[in-house]
């Protein structure tokens, strides 16, 4: 039986548009922090659709050199 693998940081698409999974491993975090720093509005991002949410690739650049700090969470944490 072949088990699915998580992409990792290197497999994550470099597209300008993320879901919260693509953005969560391009900065190796959960996707419950990222959700934490959209509702403080520390994190920009868009809701075309009631439960989608997307992620500009400029808005984590933005957030990461607004002196974000994320920490390392040992086993992906996802």
């Amino acid at each position: 039986m072949a088990t699915k693998q998580k992409p990792c940081a290197e497999t994550v698409p470099n597209s300008a548009i993320l879901t919260k999974r693509e953005a969560a491993q391009l900065l190796s975090c959960t996707v419950r922090y990222l959700e934490r720093q959209i509702h403080a509005g520390r994190l920009r991002a868009c809701k075309p659709t009631g439960k989608l949410v997307r992620i500009l690739r400029s808005d984590i650049d933005a957030f990461l050199l607004s002196g974000a700090s994320i920490a390392y969470v040992k086993g992906g944490g996802q």
